[in-house]
């Protein structure tokens, strides 16, 4: 998905003749060693964790393997090449950065359920002396806990997205690079929290029952429909701060902002309707596991559950899947014939001519419409 868009701006950048741009994307790496070796660390674990667990009779399917090795190089994409560079200056580059973050990366990595293959990989000091002690201490729990309820876990979530696209926070983080480690930090530990809480294996009572966490992606996708319109449709320029960098391509703003919020608005929530599929072929085979155990002879946890309920509890699930998965796809078709009608309205403003003035501080290119 990223590559296309990738490559695309490579060909923009060669059409405008940026010299400096192809250049830095093809000599600049941002590679940060921390972040290298965390995840260079996570690979080792999961595949020596993996291995671990599968000599004790626990196996890890392929499907696990890739989504792991998949999310993993979504970090890397993001973070640790010239994509990384080219999000600086060009607004929809960044709202690709920030899909790859805050989604893509967190739901693949939770698909693979790590968190036994990880804890089976780490060294034994290090699980003994560091993770045990964290993971017992009672503050850390009741956080945890608190944390993974539902709404707050949503709440974070979404309220990573919408508080970083507000102009004043997304220009403050893209002119500061400590804010702007932040604004990445946050955005990744809440989709993986989002998507870990949303993949949990666990069927209730031990987890989170699955109707919720057809609601959770449900909020999720129609959260992007505002933000990713607004982007869209509006007439002015909200992210002044790509101009005070310097807007690489020749990108003129409102164009510019506007492939940036037809990404947040279209991919990022058709991203969700994957989460849901996901989701309900996790909640079949989680009801199949405790139907047999029904039929072995075990208690269910779920009370007054019998075949004829179970039958009943798959249509429900069926049906409400379908309706989360519909339901954003008629509304998508909507809004899109409502900005083909606002763009025959505003195209002509769209068409101006644009005045480059030099700024007087930095000699940086400043675009504004005439």
């Amino acid at each position: 998905m990223v590559l296309p868009w990738f490559i695309l701006a490579i060909s923009s950048a060669q059409a405008h003749g940026d010299e400096q741009a192809g250049q830095s994307l093809l000599t600049q790496w941002p590679i940060n060693p921390e972040l290298l070796i965390v995840l260079l660390l996570s690979l080792v674990f999961f595949v020596r964790g993996t291995r671990h667990l599968q000599a004790k009779g626990v196996v890890t399917t392929r499907g696990q393997y890739w989504a792991f090795y998949a999310g993993l190089t979504a970090i890397f994409l993001a973070l640790q090449t010239p994509l990384d560079l080219v999000a600086e200056h060009v607004f929809y580059v960044h709202q690709l950065q920030h899909l790859l973050l805050r989604g893509v990366a967190p739901l693949l990595l939770m698909l693979a359920v790590p968190a036994g293959p990880l804890i089976a990989g780490m060294p034994g000091v290090l699980r003994r002396s560091v993770l045990v002690p964290v993971m017992t201490h009672g503050g850390v729990r009741s956080a945890f806990r608190f944390l993974a309820r539902p709404v707050v876990c949503t709440l974070l979530y979404i309220g990573s997205l919408y508080a970083w696209q507000f102009p004043a926070y997304h220009d403050a983080a893209l002119l500061s690079a400590p804010l702007h480690y932040l604004m990445h930090m946050t955005m990744l530990l809440s989709g993986m929290l989002f998507f870990g809480c949303v993949f949990d294996p666990r069927p209730s009572p031990w987890g989170i029952p699955f109707s919720s966490r057809l609601i959770m992606l449900g909020s999720s996708i129609f959260a992007n429909i505002p933000v990713g319109a607004l982007t869209t449709l509006k007439t002015t320029v909200l992210y002044v701060a790509y101009d005070r960098l310097g807007r690489w391509w020749g990108m003129e703003p409102l164009v510019d902002e506007l492939l940036g919020g037809l990404i947040l608005w279209i991919p990022a929530s058709m991203m969700g309707l994957l989460a849901v599929l996901f989701l309900v072929r996790l909640w079949g085979k989680a009801e199949s596991k405790l139907d047999l155990r029904r039929q072995q002879g075990f208690a269910s946890p779920i009370k007054g559950r019998n075949s004829a309920s179970a039958a009943a509890s798959d249509q429900a699930r069926r049906r409400m899947a379908w309706s989360l998965a519909v339901l954003p796809v008629l509304m998508f078709a909507a809004v899109i014939l409502l900005a083909v009608w606002m763009s025959q309205r505003t195209a002509p403003s769209l068409l101006h001519p644009v005045l480059t003035v030099p700024t007087s501080a930095t000699g940086l290119s400043v675009t504004k419409l005439r």
